[in-house]
């Protein structure tokens, strides 16, 4: 994802990247990568996300413990600046390739430290039953500038068609003291599905659901006119082609 963003010019944090293997081999290499990014840094698996496996190392020390946590959840591993003074923004958006529609933003309010999976999606109900990242706590619409609020949609919206998505998603942004927007990640369906951003921006639960049905449909007649096989046996081609020479 940051591979794509990065070649279109669209602006993301400082990082690098290294498989698992790696850091067995190249240790002094990798903590070097650290060392360039400038420490603090945001050490974390390459997937899964709702901060699992996520670290804040300020010194080596920590940056070893950080990243021997991010190998036991995935095979690679990225490297992060962090951003001082942050401000977090989501926005969702909806549609495909031809045409993308996106939501209000919300600004999501915490501390200094990094939100928790338990933070996210253990909190704020009661007897156990929760309400996940709806239940977070969060500003809607999000307290920034009309120019910074016009400048995350219009990256949202980018960021979803260069990634090929299609439905709904929720992207989220990094704001640091500067006004400087960054794409921090795009998140996948049932976490992002983000109903609770659609509502304040006129389109109900239902409206949202028969969207992503309407979509949903129009994939599957679009792979219905695309042929994924070839009928034809390369290799007998091939087997007579050496045949005649």
């Amino acid at each position: 994802m940051k591979q794509i963003l990065a070649d279109a010019g669209v602006p993301i944090v400082a990082y690098e990247w290294f498989y698992a293997t790696e850091w067995h081999v190249k240790k002094e290499d990798i903590l070097q990568k650290a060392e360039k990014i400038g420490y603090p840094v945001i050490v974390k698996p390459a997937n899964l996300g709702s901060s699992v496996g996520i670290s804040k190392a300020e010194t080596l020390d920590e940056m070893e413990e950080a990243v021997e946590l991010a190998i036991t959840y995935s095979h690679r591993v990225i490297i992060e600046e962090v951003i001082d003074d942050l401000t977090e923004v989501n926005c969702s958006v909806i549609g495909d390739y031809e045409s993308v529609e996106s939501s209000v933003c919300e600004q999501v309010l915490g501390t200094d430290e990094i939100l928790s999976y338990a933070d996210k999606y253990q909190g704020g109900g009661k007897d156990g039953d929760t309400k996940g990242m709806e239940s977070a706590n969060r500003v809607i619409p999000a307290e920034i500038s009309e120019e910074t609020t016009t400048n995350v949609k219009q990256l949202a919206e980018q960021t979803f068609q260069l990634l090929n998505a299609s439905g709904v998603s929720r992207i989220d942004f990094l704001i640091n003291s500067q006004g400087h927007v960054f794409v921090n990640e795009i998140n996948t369906i049932p976490g992002s599905l983000s109903f609770y951003l659609w509502e304040p921006s006129g389109k109900d639960f239902q409206q949202l659901t028969n969207e992503l049905i309407q979509l949903a449909i129009k994939r599957a007649r679009e792979r219905q006119t695309i042929e994924f096989s070839i009928d034809t046996n390369l290799f007998s081609l091939q087997s007579k082609g050496s045949k005649a020479k």
